[in-house]
């Protein structure tokens, strides 16, 4: 497995060389046995607080989802699963917008206390304080009341929220234990209670988290004792403990390892596209680099970097025909999908001609591979950005390497900044202390209804500070529309508008992956941010 491994690692290198030009743990692991299941992943929590500013990371949201359940969830399909609540949250009148749900008799915490709307409503009390920091107060915010009566509840907006069913179907914190206590600390390093199949064991910091089966969770009650959440941050290790058997189950990011796994009988590989896309976020806030509040320079970047022959080259082995995602709001799959980006085919020749037409100097008179001449323009200095991405993670690394390259024989200068993903994500990219980034979006399919959230003037997950007042009215006008047709014309107008502005560089939805060991069964491949333990309560493992 090693020396493979490092074959494809030098494969890679070799395709990168030649996309330059071209056309458009201190502790020991806990061991598996009949009743519990390793899962292997490549970031760890910075704490078990969920959707806070300083912790938005998905591998959080895999540990929590299945204790703060919600009140119906997505299955692998993207439909909505219920499980806490009786059944859909319902839509008594639309003006003033009032819904409804009932919590289900059967929903109940670990310590024996049901799940009632008095729950429901102490959650809404903290994401609302302005002495809390979650990361979007979206939706919540919009509530004028909740009125409770035991395990039902009514709420009632100020204004239309498109997006209410997902609100409303949100895991709630218990009321009892947060009652007081600063929300800015809860959940630091472990959990009380539980209202779904798994409750909270222990934390070895560094190595592992692990969970164990809630008794009292009767609704869809878990199959196995327990989930060991295994932490590895570097890419060969992961796969290598996967192989060995040390663990039993992984959704890893797209790595090229993952060709071996495809072909190995004991494993079952799974890839689908998910509701999550990879992009290159532009910064334009103060702290970002001069340069690129300048249009034609953020123009230059995605015309000079070949997206179709990154994805086709890096990518053809674990995912071939990966298509290039042409927006920032639709996955290519979706309904309403318009290739606004498709406006930047990849053009190295127009970069250097643009760049000098805007009376930058110092760069190359035509692309070359061993360009070292970097452009400098008028009143914004020289094209050097920092560009920041997970360390840790080696296609990550590969598709930097092949953009740095690309970039650099046009005459752009990219510099590396690579950050664990806790202090990355937890720190810096809110930090908006950064030039460019490279990450991905873990969404869910009404996501896009709140795409003001990352793309309007002032969206409270818009860490690149983009604002173009006439699109955000726009998508601000899409979160209050219930029509779905409308709401896909507004973000089609909006989106056709950012686009020229080139807020951030789209790359492609990124393939969702499973792998599994043969004798796993239950886990389905996942393609929204529920992750792959949506289901976990019909998981078995022979022995």
């Amino acid at each position: 497995m090693r020396k493979r491994s490092l074959l494809l690692l030098a494969g890679a290198a070799a395709i990168v060389a030649s996309l330059v030009i071209g056309p458009a743990a201190t502790a020991g692991p806990d061991k598996a046995s009949a009743g519990t299941v390793v899962f292997i992943h490549d970031q760890e929590p910075p704490n078990l607080r969920p959707s806070w500013v300083d912790n938005s990371l998905y591998a959080t949201s895999l540990v929590d989802n299945s204790i703060f359940q919600g009140g119906q969830i997505y299955n692998n399909s993207a439909q909505w699963v219920t499980r806490l609540f009786t059944g859909p949250p319902k839509l008594i009148k639309s003006n003033p917008l009032t819904t409804q749900f009932t919590f289900s008799p059967k929903a109940v915490w670990s310590d024996g206390t049901p799940v009632t709307c008095a729950d429901w409503r102490a959650t809404w009390q903290i994401w609302i304080n302005p002495a809390n920091n979650p990361a979007s107060r979206t939706g919540y915010e919009d509530i004028k009341s909740v009125n409770c009566k035991g395990k039902t509840g009514i709420v009632t907006f100020k204004k239309v929220y498109a997006d209410w069913v997902t609100l409303l179907n949100s895991g709630v914190w218990p009321a009892k234990y947060t009652a007081g206590k600063d929300a800015n600390k809860l959940w630091e390093d472990s959990i009380p209670v539980s209202s779904g199949p798994w409750k909270f064991q222990s934390w070895q910091k560094g190595t592992q988290i692990t969970v164990v089966k809630n008794p009292k969770f009767t609704i869809a009650p878990m199959k196995l004792d327990r989930v060991v959440f295994r932490f590895i941050a570097d890419t060969n290790a992961r796969f290598q403990a996967m192989k060995a058997g040390e663990g039993q189950a992984m959704e890893p990011q797209a790595q090229l390892q993952i060709a071996d796994f495809q072909k190995d009988k004991n494993f079952v590989v799974k890839a689908v596209a998910g509701y999550s896309y990879e992009h290159l976020d532009i910064q334009f806030g103060p702290k970002g680099a001069a340069a690129l509040k300048a249009p034609y320079v953020r123009q230059a970047l995605i015309t000079g970097i070949n997206r179709p022959q990154i994805a086709a080259a890096l990518y053809q082995t674990i995912a071939p025909g990966l298509p290039t995602l042409q927006s920032d709001i639709f996955k290519t799959f979706e309904k309403g999908y318009v290739k606004h980006y498709a406006a930047y085919p990849f053009n190295q020749t127009k970069v250097i001609s643009t760049l000098k037409g805007k009376g930058c100097t110092g760069g190359p008179d035509k692309p070359s591979a061993g360009n070292d001449k970097i452009f400098s323009c008028p009143g914004v200095g020289k094209l050097s950005f920092r560009f920041g991405t997970t360390s840790g993670n080696q296609l990550r690394a590969l598709t930097f390497e092949v953009i740095q390259r690309q970039l650099k024989s046009v005459g752009i200068e990219l510099v590396p900044r690579f950050q664990p993903a806790g202090l990355l994500f937890g720190t810096t990219l809110p930090s908006s202390d950064w030039d460019l980034m490279l990450f991905t979006w873990v969404e869910s399919p009404a996501s896009k209804i709140t795409a003001k959230d990352k793309l309007a003037c002032g969206g409270e997950i818009n860490y690149g500070n983009y604002c173009n007042k006439k699109a955000s009215a726009l998508l601000e006008k899409t979160a209050t529309t219930l029509d779905e047709a409308t709401r896909t014309k507004l973000l089609n107008q909006a989106e056709a508008m950012m686009a020229k502005d080139v807020p951030s560089i789209p790359m492609f939805v990124r393939p969702v992956f499973t792998i599994a060991s043969a004798k796993l069964k239950g886990l389905t491949t996942p393609t929204t941010l529920e992750g792959d333990f949506w289901n976990v309560n019909s998981w078995t493992l022979a022995s």
